[in-house]
């Protein structure tokens, strides 16, 4: 493959017609909604940049999740990222923050689908292009950049026999010198001696599971999670949830994992938790869907 915009997704109609709908229920959202404060820009530009920040990110959310099939898939991950993103309160917040959060949410779901489609192919151009996504993604992204690498780098011993043979190496590669650079950036955590000082790890746990218990997505997702784990056939769907998404469910079981340490910082490292969790959500939602249809048929 020597064309790096054959990487690039394919927008059905219908589809794009959905994202268009959401795009103007945001900012009709936007618009009617009463206003605390006042615009930094006039609203007929910062209310449509939101708008279409949104669907976008809406879309890539949905690819990951793979609910971006029908249009009721679409419709239904905008409500759920409404619902269960961190921090969705600050997309009606109607300035530069909101703009720049948007942004910044969009990457994230952008570079995990690209790592998807090109970790299965042989695409042997482009690789300075996916270095730099990976570093920029992991430097930008204290959240996400330490479980997210430790899953990269998993997956990768995991196909350890066929991983040089992979385009997605440069990622993971630029990926992990992002991850090093932001623990760099974080100069108090090394130089603080922080790493053998273990005296708080005690109380940031229990401040971190108290925050997690208060969270709507991670109970959401705790609850839905022993839901499954109920029986034998729901069991079942749960272990192909975890082969199919393997990358969202180390990524979310290191983000778990790294809370009592946190080296970039509490509230990234939730935030972290909180991301993954939205699409392990999602994940198991559509699950359910999918097993209700089903039921339906068979009753038909």
């Amino acid at each position: 493959m020597k064309n790096p915009l054959a990487l690039l997704p394919r927008l059905k109609p219908r589809h794009a017609a959905a994202l268009c709908g959401v795009a103007l229920a945001m900012c009709a959202g936007l618009a009617l909604l009463p206003l605390h404060g006042g615009y930094v820009w006039d609203a007929w530009v910062i209310n449509p940049l939101t708008a279409l920040l949104f669907a976008l990110l809406v879309w890539l959310v949905a690819r990951v999740a793979r609910t971006d099939g029908t249009v009721v898939g679409i419709i239904g991950t905008a409500v759920f990222v409404l619902l269960f993103c961190p921090g969705s309160h600050l997309f009606f917040s109607r300035d530069e923050t909101a703009l720049a959060y948007l942004c910044n949410l969009c990457i994230v779901p952008f570079f995990i689908s690209q790592y998807r489609r090109v970790s299965q192919r042989d695409f042997r151009s482009g690789y300075l292009l996916m270095l730099l996504m990976g570093v920029f993604c992991a430097y930008t992204h204290d959240g996400i950049s330490i479980p997210l690498s430790a899953s990269f780098f998993l997956l990768s011993y995991l196909s350890r026999d066929r991983f040089a043979r992979l385009a997605c190496w440069p990622m993971v590669l630029g990926f992990g010198v992002g991850t090093g650079l932001s623990l760099y950036n974080a100069g108090a955590f090394v130089e603080g001696g922080s790493l053998t000082d273990f005296s708080g790890v005690p109380g940031q746990t229990v401040e971190a599971l108290w925050l997690l218990w208060n969270a709507k997505v991670t109970a959401t997702a705790a609850a839905l999670t022993v839901f499954f784990s109920t029986s034998r056939s729901r069991r079942k769907a749960l272990w192909r949830i975890f082969h199919r998404q393997r990358l969202i469910t180390y990524c979310l079981l290191f983000a778990l994992s790294i809370l009592p340490f946190a080296p970039l910082g509490l509230e990234n490292a939730l935030h972290g938790v909180c991301l993954f969790a939205m699409f392990w959500v999602l994940f198991l939602f559509r699950e359910l869907i999918a097993v209700a249809r089903l039921s339906r048929r068979a009753s038909a």
